[in-house]
């Protein structure tokens, strides 16, 4: 059985676009790593810094963070907790996607998530 691989991004310095995949995944692997509570603002902070992106891309770049994480990081690290935050929180976006979805409602952009927590489900505009 063949086992999912991460994809290891090399910084560019273009950061911050809206199409910057390796700027979302660098920017996961900062706030996962950054402390304890770093997983807690990522979904929020990311939706903002690119509002244009596809909401998938975010929860690839995020998965991506943690595995990268987990490749890296023995048992017993304080940054596997931080991966497994990582794994959990792209699990709870990829829901409200799918809840998304099934109320008809746009969630092609990064900005279609944040106008969804805001009006459905603010879990994370407040955590």
């Amino acid at each position: 059985m063949a086992q999912p691989t991460a994809v290891i991004y090399q910084r560019d310095g273009t950061s911050g676009s809206e199409d910057d995949s390796d700027g979302l995944t660098e920017f996961a692997l900062e706030m996962l790593l950054s402390s304890p509570e770093g997983w807690r603002r990522f979904a929020r902070d990311a939706a903002a810094r690119w509002p244009a992106t596809p909401p998938l891309a975010i929860v690839f770049a995020l998965v991506n963070a943690s595995a990268q994480i987990e490749a890296i990081f023995g048992e017993g690290s304080p940054a596997r907790i931080a991966a497994q935050s990582g794994f959990r929180v792209a699990g709870l976006i990829s829901a409200d996607l799918y809840a998304m979805e099934t109320l008809g409602l746009p969630r092609a952009r990064a900005a279609d998530l944040t106008a969804y927590w805001r009006a459905h489900d603010d879990y994370f505009l407040t955590l």
